[in-house]
């Protein structure tokens, strides 16, 4: 509720704002733009270990994608207010590249054998103002600030896991996480080219901080013991900012937790580019 109470208070911000220096300014015009691009590095974001443990020892890696990173298509519109100030706002989709990990440990007598993949996909509310650090009748270096409002959206989460001991025993787990909406901070520089008097075309460099932070987990896990029969346990988790926490089983194969946010917060930053053309009207 105060993420939606913020999201409206920012529209609204920057919808007087707009009015008000379009009023000043009677040469303001609108544009409409469309870009796509892709979220290259992901520094300090969430990604998944990779475990290979042996009698002789163990060694640990990260999965080579991070949150955040992935393609990017997104549109806008704007307001051009004067030589050295735009303001808008930008929806962007982004497909996650997935996380993956493949871990072993393994012992005299047993191996055990985990694979773990996390997938996303997500859409974002960016309003944000653009100041023109260079202006050209040609082309023009900018530098943008926004406030990014990633929109609810699903975390999907897999690992299938084999356990050869004694009895050959497999794990397939799915679950999904809830993610509420989280405010986060976008920044961009980049160069704009004039192609006609109404359409331009733009490059930029682009920066996110975000930390996501899941309202639910539910998750199945379905388990197979040699040739015994499957056996579906079910769980579910609400996670909280503050209160009590624990875990009841309303039922053999179910259970309930009550868990922590702040020990389950993931980051998705992420530094990338974008490449698109906009329109004048």
């Amino acid at each position: 509720m105060r993420s939606q109470k913020l999201l409206l208070s920012l529209l609204c911000s920057v919808v007087g704002i707009t009015s008000a220096m379009a009023q000043l300014d009677n040469s303001s015009k609108f544009y409409i733009k469309a870009y796509g691009g892709y979220g290259l590095i992901t520094p300090g974001s969430y990604k998944l270990v990779t475990s290979v443990s042996t009698p002789d020892g163990s060694k640990t890696s990260l999965s080579k994608n991070g949150m955040g990173q992935g393609i990017r298509a997104g549109g806008g519109i704007g307001i051009v207010v004067s030589d050295f100030l735009n303001i808008g706002a930008d929806l962007e989709y982004i497909k996650g590249a997935s996380l993956d990990a493949n871990s072993t440990y393994s012992g005299s007598n047993y191996t055990y054998i985990q694979n773990t993949k996390i997938t996303y996909s997500a859409l974002s509310v960016t309003p944000h103002v653009i100041f023109k650090a260079l202006s050209k009748p040609d082309y023009l270096i900018y530098n943008k600030l926004g406030v990014l409002l990633q929109l609810p959206f699903d975390m999907k989460y897999s690992s299938h896991d084999v356990d050869n001991s004694a009895q050959v025993t497999k794990y397939d787990i799915n679950g999904t996480y809830k993610i509420g909406m989280t405010v986060g901070l976008n920044v961009a520089l980049g160069v704009q080219y004039r192609l006609t008097n109404n359409l331009r075309a733009f490059g930029e460099v682009f920066a996110n901080y975000l930390v996501l932070s899941p309202k639910t987990y539910d998750q199945t896990r379905v388990t197979q013991t040699g040739n015994n029969a499957a056996v579906t346990d079910h769980i579910h988790t609400t996670y909280i900012t503050n209160g009590s926490i624990g875990s009841t089983s309303p039922s053999a194969n179910e259970t309930v937790n009550v868990a922590q946010v702040a020990y389950s917060r993931y980051n998705m930053h992420a530094i990338g580019i974008n490449i698109g053309v906009s329109y004048r009207f």
